[in-house]
């Protein structure tokens, strides 16, 4: 068996496949290049030739329902992360992500059910756990808030957003005593937050 042909082959094999690797990033850098710039419809465009069913397919969707988002293209945002789901039903980035165009347009049960389909991929994340807290408060769900927020204050006990969310909680359910002793807990931690300095004023 002659060599040179055999070695010939796999030298121009290994040039097309760096050639398109070459591509690949020229693609990927010149999509956040154009992102940074504001130009969503273009840093879209950048990466049409990443296939569809390579390896990169799953960050492809994921990118793209980022930049839909960004704009305000909410329906075509969530297509692109349950497009992401489907092909990886693991990932806590894609329910993540879905979650930000669902709360965008007003979204709330779904909203909760993707943080919610996050926290049992991923227990006590703190975005997760963040995101259902919100989509709860808009359907004035105080009594679960409470309870998420304060599973927020017991997992993250420097935040002073957790103890925020567990405040307002507090004073929707008329437990003033409760709301109190949260909003002070944010101001140590937040000195000068103006929510807990004016409900802390009221009389």
């Amino acid at each position: 068996m002659k060599l040179y042909p055999l070695i010939a082959s796999l030298a121009t094999g290994l040039i097309l496949m760096t050639s398109t690797a070459s591509a690949q990033e020229a693609a990927w850098q010149n999509s956040y290049q154009l992102e940074a710039a504001g130009k969503y419809t273009e840093a879209l465009a950048a990466i049409d030739g990443v296939p569809a069913n390579g390896p990169d397919a799953e960050l492809k969707a994921l990118r793209r329902g980022w930049l839909y988002y960004l704009p305000g293209r909410f329906d075509e945002s969530i297509r692109e992360y349950r497009l992401a789901i489907e092909r990886n039903p693991k990932s806590v980035d894609a329910r993540l992500g879905l979650t930000l165009p669902l709360l965008a347009a007003k979204r709330w049960r779904d909203a909760e059910q993707s943080a919610q389909a996050a926290l049992n991929l991923a227990p006590n994340n703190y975005t997760a756990l963040l995101r259902l807290v919100i989509a709860l408060e808009a359907q004035k769900d105080w009594a679960i808030m409470a309870k998420v927020a304060a599973n927020m204050v017991s997992s993250y006990p420097t935040d002073a957003s957790a103890y925020v969310y567990l405040a307002r909680a507090n004073a929707w359910l008329g437990k003033r005593d409760e709301a109190v002793a949260a909003y002070t807990a944010a101001l140590s931690r937040y000195p000068g937050h103006v929510e807990a300095k004016a409900y802390l004023a009221q009389k």
